[in-house]
């Protein structure tokens, strides 16, 4: 039943008011279901008894008393009814008013349905960038394989240039001392080239640190905004605080004021209105608490506000160091497989290097190999003294030979900066 007058109080005063009704017309005794009387009754005889005029009277006066009590029961049942309808009146402004929360509500929850698609969309689009980032960085890794492979072939057709000076050199000696000039020449122009591919290098390298540089700067502005952020909540909670004071003051300042008016009143009034006095003030009283309570749901509905307003904040915090972290793991991968990739390439040029300088001897099988190590300086010069047989291969002259190689193809292609540090001891598993 409480349900129904909480969702449509209308209704429920509309059935009361009926049951009311009903209940009134069964009290006076109305015979409102009877059927049909007949147009045309037939006359009957009635019997008929003289009583005394007091038995009348007496009757009279029971009516009379009956009817009376008739008319006190009906003003009752009106008086109930108005106080009902004054009832359903104030339901009704009540439920107007939840209904008008309800709708806030609702209008504060598609707000935040809207900012929350508008954070997945920017989440979506800075994904996207990360995206088209490490694809670019694909790119110009392919590139760079690219060049390697380039230059790995202008070592090949340079080294077939000296082998063939050498021959030459064997068969004439003039022809050889032009062949070692011509062999040097080369040389310098591949340090030249070399000289001006580890330039390129350092300028793409100093291009990602200012990019890194700019990502740092977006990160210092992302924690300033949150800074501010707390500033203002705290802001915010300092002129709660101070509001919650002054309407402290201001209660305070009513009951001093209301205290005076009470005592003049008592000066002043005669003895005969102090009856009225005394309900006056217990009326002002009742309102009094009223004003107080309404006050207090004030504030803590406020409270609720801003304790929601926290807790958001709190959750936009975390999303974003979350999107942050993800940020950082992504680029932190893209550095490392970028890094990987890199010394994949630069191992297999020093192979390669390694292999066109290396000289086959007779009676040295296919299926040897080596671990050898050794120990590089900037630019690629292999430290006098440093290489050494880790594993042998289990033939001396072998062994031997792919050491003279490491000397003999010094210095070798290494990459510069942070990645140098993971080749300058360099660990090489030779096999012809």
């Amino acid at each position: 039943m409480w349900q129904i007058l909480l969702r449509n109080p209308g209704a429920f005063a509309a059935a009361l008011l009926l049951h009311l009704i009903l209940a009134i017309l069964a009290l006076f005794g109305l015979e409102w279901l009877d059927s049909e009387k007949d147009l045309h009754p037939q006359p009957r005889v009635v019997q008929a008894t003289i009583v005394s005029s007091e038995a009348v009277e007496a009757e009279v006066r029971r009516l009379r008393q009956v009817e009376e009590e008739r008319q006190a029961e009906r003003q009752r049942t009106e008086q109930d009814l108005a106080h009902l309808e004054e009832r359903g009146q104030t339901e009704r402004e009540r439920l107007q008013v939840l209904e008008e929360e309800r709708k806030r509500r609702e209008q504060e929850a598609e707000r935040q349905r809207v900012l929350e698609r508008k954070r997945q969309q920017e989440e979506a689009d800075r994904l996207a960038k990360l995206r088209e980032e490490q694809a670019e960085l694909e790119r110009r890794r392919d590139a760079e394989q690219q060049k390697l492979a380039e230059i790995a072939a202008q070592r090949r057709a340079e080294e077939e240039a000296r082998r063939q000076a050498e021959a030459k050199r064997q068969a004439e000696a003039e022809a050889q001392r032009k062949a070692q000039a011509k062999r040097k020449a080369e040389e310098e122009a591949r340090r030249k080239a070399e000289a001006k591919r580890a330039a390129a290098e350092k300028a793409r390298r100093q291009a990602e640190a200012k990019r890194q540089a700019e990502a740092e700067a977006q990160r210092k502005a992302q924690a300033k905004r949150k800074a501010e952020e707390e500033a203002r909540r705290k802001a915010e909670a300092k002129r709660v605080a101070a509001e919650k004071a002054q309407r402290q003051a201001e209660a305070k300042r009513q009951a001093e004021a209301e205290a005076q008016r009470k005592a003049q009143a008592k000066r002043k009034a005669e003895e005969a209105r102090r009856k009225a006095e005394a309900k006056r003030v217990a009326e002002e009283k009742a309102q009094r608490q009223a004003e107080a309570k309404r006050r207090a749901e004030e504030e803590v509905r406020r409270q609720a506000e801003a304790e929601k307003r926290r807790r958001e904040a709190a959750q936009e915090r975390a999303a974003q160091e979350a999107r942050q972290a993800r940020e950082d793991e992504l680029l932190a991968a893209l550095e490392a497989e970028q890094a990987s990739s890199e010394l994949d390439a630069y191992s297999s040029a020093i192979k390669e290097r390694i292999r066109q300088v290396w000289v086959r001897q007779p009676g040295m099988g296919r299926d040897l190999s080596c671990l050898v190590e050794a120990k590089l300086i900037p630019g690629g010069e292999v430290s006098r003294g440093s290489v050494r047989v880790v594993r042998s291969s289990g033939n001396p002259a072998f062994d031997r030979s792919v050491v003279v190689a490491v000397y003999k193809a010094s210095p070798l292609p290494v990459p510069s900066g942070r990645l140098f540090e993971q080749v300058r001891n360099l660990r090489l598993n030779f096999k012809p």
